[in-house]
């Protein structure tokens, strides 16, 4: 007898086993049990079947999930994040280990602002390949970007073990300090990345920003000369050499620095803001309102400057728009304490005693030490 009958008849004698411990009716097993043996295979020759069917499934599988990436793939590329998301889902749902799938999701994510997701997935890349260095460089921007300015040292650190001769990841964890506010641990590491690279005209800008804010302003000024030298075409590096001047009180040379900035670079919006600052200072109030608008023009979604408007149009007792720039403000940035400040003080003016209380109450809940004073000369009966 064949091997192929004998292995049918046990088959059989299982079915019917099974069929009695279990009370259920052999017709409604046999048939489909029967159907699916080719009762002149031997038992090598069926496993031998099952597998080239399991290794097809699985090539279907991959194929789809290689499709859905490809599809993540253009559709980021024409900036449908959204659908490059549910793409790269998709793929990874086909094929959990699919790595470069988790990594390109984790780039939708930061550009649609997902940052927990962001974060997830190139922490899972790093699982699997744990010197993936453009997952750890992404993951710290997300860090960054959430303010976990501890998780994101902790992978400029590591980046710097992965690439030692690179000036980015120095330059980049002394970014990532300024950020937290140490000033001191940032300058060590812009000089760092100076020591690898040297020349680097963004290391002596940000060098000079960090010397400012620890009002060293003399280093600061000989830093920021020193980049402006190496690269004199940055208008950011001239914008902030006039803040520098500012703070040594020297507007004049502020002043020009500023309109320097704004003649390389005539959408620099943050020059025009500056430059304002001066005008508003010198009582100069229709030109710092030109140029405050300029910047909203460049830049409506720029709080800093519809607050400085409208401080420019309080001083001219325009208090209608005054009132309007400073709502705009507080609209774009619910938690700008100077705003709150401001707008008490228009309000008190206008003998709108609830609301001035209101808005200073909010400012010193924001932490505006300054708000304190008022609430408690105006609006402590």
């Amino acid at each position: 007898m064949k091997k192929g009958m004998l292995f049918f008849g046990s088959l059989l004698l299982s079915i019917l086993l099974y069929s009695q411990q279990d009370s259920i009716g052999i017709e409604s097993i046999l048939p489909d049990s029967i159907g699916s043996i080719d009762s002149t295979l031997t038992l090598d020759e069926v496993m031998f079947s099952d597998s080239i069917a399991r290794i097809n499934k699985e090539t279907k599988i991959l194929k789809e999930a290689q499709e859905a990436y490809n599809n993540g793939i253009a559709e980021f590329g024409q900036k449908n994040f959204e659908s490059a998301w549910q793409f790269f889902t998709k793929a990874i749902e086909l094929k959990p280990d699919f790595t470069e799938a988790y990594f390109n999701k984790g780039m939708v994510a930061l550009k649609i602002n997902k940052l927990e997701s962001a974060i997830a997935n190139f922490s899972r890349v790093i699982e699997s390949d744990p010197n993936h260095t453009d997952a750890f460089y992404n993951r710290a921007e997300a860090f960054i970007l959430s303010e976990s300015w501890d998780n994101a040292i902790a992978d400029y650190n590591r980046l710097m073990e992965l690439e030692p001769l690179n000036n980015k990841p120095p330059y980049l964890l002394g970014e990532a300090y300024f950020l937290k506010g140490d000033y001191n641990k940032a300058i060590e590491f812009f000089n760092l990345s100076l020591e690898i690279k040297q020349g680097y005209s963004n290391a002596y800008n940000d060098i000079a920003s960090s010397y400012r804010k620890l009002e060293n302003y003399e280093t600061a000024l000989k830093a920021q000369q020193e980049g402006i030298s190496l690269d004199p075409g940055k208008a950011f590096m001239v914008n902030n050499l006039g803040s520098i001047y500012k703070k040594m009180g020297e507007n004049d040379k502020a002043m020009q620095a500023y309109s320097n900035a704004i003649q390389m670079s005539p959408d620099y919006f943050l020059a025009y803001n500056n430059r304002g600052s001066i005008y508003l200072e010198q009582e100069s109030y229709p030109n710092a309102i030109k140029d405050f608008s300029k910047a909203i023009d460049i830049n409506p979604s720029y709080p800093i400057a519809y607050n400085n408007r409208a401080i420019a149009y309080f001083k001219q007792k325009e208090y209608d728009k005054s009132l309007a720039d400073f709502d705009k403000a507080i609209s774009l940035d619910p938690n700008y304490a100077t705003a709150y400040l401001n707008r008490g003080i228009l309000k008190e003016s206008q003998r709108d005693r609830e609301g001035c209380c209101s808005d200073w109450q909010m400012a010193v809940e924001l932490g505006v030490e300054t708000a304190r004073k008022f609430l408690d000369v105006e609006c402590a009966q």
